[in-house]
């Protein structure tokens, strides 16, 4: 049994319907080799299907140049829910991949973990492979004594409970209104998006590993090394704008110029570096840099700020503190886009 449920039948109904017969398949790294049965079961039914090779990041990361340079009629992107930050063209298949892994033991797990804190009233939320769960969540969780709660971000795409990298504005609907968040997904990765959203009590159950993590020492360590960064920044005098390709990531030249020209007024001087994926050794190439300047996608400064050869600031948590000043400076800051 795979460990993710993928619709091949949706996605050849989709294709015929439109007269789409040559496919590109995409995938993030962790579902590609159960893409690779998906792409066989259409190539059963007549379709011709290309695997990109290309990593996956989210919603924002899609294969379009890709499509164009392989001449196929359509991309069949696996994984995420939709098109974060840019309208995807009518030849764009948003496919998710519902984890098929139980969440009953893990969610017993955390109930216990919740009760045992005096937790009454929760937030609950999911990646994208576990929002099909989330109701029987709710009914582990009832029999613990636990009410939980879910909301849904602004983005019209984005169904009930569901949190991604850069919008937990689900989890931010809620507060004042539960004692803590509860985030199903594997790892911490979407949980700690949500407890820097919201300063909140914020707990991951990961159905992968049936461990129940509290992520706050997480987010407080974030947070100091995104102050420390910024405090840098402060001070650079010469630095690099990391500028992304990627469909959902890009920001307009005039946008750039605009934060170039803010941060020149400041004494620090950038040169623009555009990038598809942002690599140390790209990076490197270029020299060193006093700080860096990341208008590319924000978690990378929160959970691979490593992978910079410097300091590391978002575009947007810069302008809000050179407009608030660093003393008012706000985790959530750390998620905003450009």
């Amino acid at each position: 049994m795979r460990p993710y449920s993928i619709d091949p039948e949706a996605i050849a109904g989709w294709a015929a319907a439109r007269g789409y017969r040559k496919l590109l398949l995409q995938a993030p790294d962790g579902i590609k080799r159960y893409a690779v049965e998906v792409a066989e079961e259409l190539e059963d039914r007549g379709f011709e299907v290309l695997l990109s090779a290309s990593h996956a990041w989210g919603g924002c990361d899609v294969a379009l140049a890709e499509l164009a340079e392989a001449g196929c009629d359509a991309l069949v992107h696996v994984g995420h829910h939709g098109p974060v930050r840019f309208r995807a063209p009518e030849n764009v298949l948003f496919v998710p991949a519902y984890s098929t892994v139980e969440v009953e033991g893990v969610l017993e797990s955390a109930a216990a973990k919740l009760s045992s804190e005096g937790v009454r009233r929760v937030g609950l939320l999911s990646s994208v492979q576990h929002v099909h769960q989330l109701e029987r969540a709710r009914r582990v969780l009832a029999e613990y004594g636990i009410e939980a709660l879910t909301s849904k971000s602004p983005d019209p795409a984005m169904p009930e409970g569901l949190v991604i990298g850069c919008d937990a504005r689900a989890a931010e609907k809620l507060l004042g209104s539960v004692d803590a968040f509860l985030v199903i997904a594997g790892g911490v990765f979407h949980a700690l998006g949500v407890a820097l959203a919201t300063g909140a009590a914020t707990y991951a159950a990961d159905p992968y590993t049936g461990r129940v993590t509290e992520v706050g020492q997480t987010a407080r360590k974030a947070v100091a090394r995104r102050l420390a960064d910024l405090a840098a920044a402060l001070e650079a005098r010469s630095g690099l704008l990391i500028a992304s390709v990627k469909p959902g990531q890009r920001v307009g030249w005039s946008r750039l110029e605009s934060l170039r020209g803010l941060l020149s007024r400041r004494g620090l001087r950038l040169r623009v570096a555009v990038c598809d994926d942002v690599t140390r050794d790209a990076l490197q190439d270029y020299g060193g840099a006093d700080v860096y300047v990341n208008a590319a996608c924000p978690r990378l400064a929160v959970d691979d700020a490593g992978m910079f050869p410097g300091p590391v600031a978002n575009a947007r948590e810069l302008e809000l503190v050179l407009e608030k000043g660093l003393e008012r400076y706000e985790p959530r800051y750390a998620l905003l886009p450009p």
